[in-house]
């Protein structure tokens, strides 16, 4: 049984891509990756939070393969605090819109 697998070298040139939603939200061109989890590791690190379907694409330029990996996440984006709802005053007495 012989297995196509792609390796990475630390000298191969790399081309990778991480997409959501049709968006590039981080790309990489370059050398000195150990590993395709590490070029993929990149990827999302650069990427930062986002939510949905993912598509990740490593191409190795020097040994001639492409990789595409699909990714779903649900990790959320920082939000900003929301704001504390507050009733409106006039002196020290609420109003209450629909009593008036």
């Amino acid at each position: 049984m012989n297995k196509n697998i792609n390796y990475v070298s630390c000298s191969d040139r790399i081309c990778a891509t991480l997409e959501c939603n049709g968006r590039c939200l981080a790309n990489v061109n370059g050398v000195g990756f150990s590993s395709l989890e590490a070029v993929k590791r990149a990827l999302l690190d650069m990427a930062g939070r986002f939510v949905g379907m993912a598509v990740i694409t490593v191409r190795n330029c020097t040994q001639g393969w492409r990789d595409v990996t699909a990714l779903a996440t649900m990790r959320r984006p920082l939000a900003a605090p929301a704001p504390v709802p507050s009733m409106p005053r006039i002196g020290s007495q609420y109003i209450i819109p629909w009593a008036s």
